[in-house]
C-alpha cells in the first residue's frame, strides 16, 4: 500500500471529537483495510464488513450493522450508494468523499458530496457539492470548521436582529396607541435598521473559526436555528430594552431637564423641566422621544458584544479584539450616533441633548453588558421552541425515533478510499 499521509491521523481524531463518524469504503480487500483504517484511527473498537456480505443483509439487518461499522471492504458502487441510503433513513447527515465516475450515484445521494480536485474525474466533481482542491483529508476539517462558524455566524446576527425588531416594533406601536406618536421616528427607525441589518451583519457575521468549535457535536437535522440560549437571551434584553423605553416614555417629561445651554448642574436657571409632550428648549424637536432614540442605539451597541455568543459562553470580550471590523463598526456606529443626535435635526427628527442626559443614555445602555452576565446564569428557554413546534406541527414532520434532535445527529464521513492517496 502506498504510505499514509502524516496529516491523516491527526484529521480523522480531531473529525472524531468534532462527533464525526469517519467510515472507511473501499475496493482494497478486507486485511489491506482493516490495516490503513487503523493506522490513521478510523478502525477503534467498530466492525469491518465486506460488500457482498453487506448486501445479502436486509435493509433492517444493514441498519443494525451500521451503528457499529467503520470499515467495508470490497465494496461495490452499489454498496456504497446504499450505505448512505441507510444512514439517511437512519436520521444521520452523509457527507461521501470520492474521485472516481462510479462514486458519483454516491456522491449525489449523499447530503453532502465531497469529490478530489486533482484525482477526481470531471463526473465525479459534477455530482459533488465540494470539491476538495488538494485531494487532502485534512481539508475536510477546514470546511467543517468554517461550515459551523459560518452557522454560528448566522445564529449570532438572527439573535441580535430580534431583539432590535421586537423592541422598536413595541415601542412604536405602545407608543401610537396611548397618544404619545412615534417615540422612534421614520428616519430614526431607517438608521436603526442600518445598524442591525447592514453594520449588525458586518460584524457579527466576520467572527472568525475557532478551534472549540470542533469540540461540540454537530447540530441536528432538526435542530432549530433559533436555539433555547438563543431565545433566553433575546427575551431578556428584550424586555430590558422595553420596560427603560417605556418609562422614558411615560415619565420622561418629569424625569428629564433640558440643560443644553452646557451649565449642567451648577446652575439651575439654565435648565427647564419638560413640558407634558416631552419638548424642551428647542420646541421643533422632542427632547423626550430623543433621549428614547439614543439610549435604545445604545442598548443596541452594547448588545452587540453580547450577541456574539450564542451559548452560555460567560466572557462576551473573548476574542473581541482580533476581529478588527467588529470593533470597526463600534466606532462607526458611535460617531454616527453622536452625529444623528447632536446634527441631525431635520434629518432625524432630534435635538442636541446636553451632557448628562448623553451620560444617563450611555448608562442606560450599558446595563445591557452585567444583564447579559445575569442571563447566562438562567436556564434556558426551552418553552418558546416548544410552543413553535406545536404551532407549526413540526413534530408530526419529524423522521423516525432514530433522528435526533439536540446536537446528536452525527455526520458521517464517508472515505471512499483509503486516506494514504490511493485511487480507486
Amino acid at each position: 500500500k502506498d504510505p499514509l499521509r502524516k496529516e491523516v491521523p491527526g484529521a480523522v481524531l480531531t473529525c472524531q471529537k468534532a462527533g464525526i463518524k469517519v467510515r472507511m469504503v473501499t475496493g482494497d480487500n478486507v486485511l489491506t483495510a482493516k490495516s490503513i483504517a487503523k493506522e490513521c484511527g478510523i478502525l477503534t473498537t467498530g466492525s469491518a464488513v465486506e460488500g457482498p456480505d453487506f448486501r445479502k443483509l436486509s435493509p433492517e439487518a444493514q441498519k443494525e450493522l451500521l451503528k457499529d461499522l467503520q470499515v467495508m471492504a470490497r465494496c461495490s458502487p452499489q454498496d456504497k450508494l446504499v450505505l448512505v441510503r441507510r444512514l439517511k433513513e437512519m436520521g444521520e447527515v452523509v457527507a461521501v468523499t470520492g474521485d472516481g465516475t462510479n462514486d458519483a450515484p454516491a456522491l449525489k445521494e449523499a447530503d453532502v458530496g465531497l469529490s478530489m480536485g486533482i484525482a477526481g474525474t470531471a463526473v465525479a466533481q459534477e455530482a459533488s457539492d465540494i470539491v476538495i482542491t488538494d485531494d487532502n483529508f485534512s481539508s475536510i476539517v477546514k470546511s467543517v470548521l468554517w461550515g459551523r462558524s459560518v452557522y454560528d455566524n448566522i445564529r449570532r446576527f438572527l439573535q441580535f436582529q430580534l431583539n432590535v425588531n421586537v423592541v422598536a416594533l413595541e415601542v412604536s406601536f405602545i407608543g401610537s396607541v396611548c397618544g404619545f406618536g412615534m417615540p422612534l421616528k421614520p428616519v430614526q427607525l431607517l438608521w436603526v435598521n442600518l445598524v442591525m441589518d447592514t453594520l449588525g451583519a458586518l460584524a457579527l457575521a466576520t467572527e472568525a473559526p475557532t478551534p472549540d468549535l470542533l469540540d461540540r457535536q454537530p447540530y441536528g437535522r432538526h435542530d432549530n436555528l433559533v436555539n433555547d440560549y438563543m431565545w433566553r437571551n433575546i427575551v431578556v434584553q428584550s424586555t430590558y430594552q422595553l420596560i427603560f423605553c417605556l418609562v422614558l416614555l411615560f415619565a420622561g417629561q418629569d424625569i428629564l431637564n433640558d440643560c443644553t445651554d452646557g451649565n449642567y448642574g451648577s446652575d439651575y436657571d439654565a435648565c427647564i423641566d419638560l413640558a407634558v409632550d416631552g419638548t424642551g428648549k428647542d420646541a421643533p424637536g422632542n427632547y423626550r422621544d430623543t433621549v428614547i432614540y439614543n439610549a435604545f442605539v445604545w442598548a443596541q451597541i452594547f448588545n452587540e458584544f453580547n450577541a456574539r455568543k450564542i451559548y452560555n459562553e460567560k466572557n462576551m470580550f473573548e476574542g473581541v479584539f482580533t476581529n478588527q471590523i467588529f470593533l470597526g463598526v463600534i466606532v462607526a456606529t458611535v460617531l454616527i450616533q453622536f452625529l444623528t443626535v447632536q446634527f441631525g435635526a431635520v434629518a432625524f427628527q432630534t435635538v442636541p441633548l446636553d451632557l448628562d442626559d448623553w451620560i444617563i443614555c450611555i448608562l442606560i445602555g450599558g446595563v445591557s453588558l452585567p444583564l447579559g452576565l445575569f442571563q447566562r446564569y438562567l436556564p434556558p428557554f426551552t418553552f418558546i421552541n416548544g410552543i413553535l413546534d406545536k404551532f407549526t406541527k413540526k413534530s408530526s414532520q419529524v423522521a423516525p425515533e432514530d433522528s435526533p434532535e439536540s446536537g446528536n445527529n452525527k455526520p458521517a464521513e464517508i472515505p471512499s478510499e483509503a486516506p494514504n492517496g490511493t485511487s480507486k
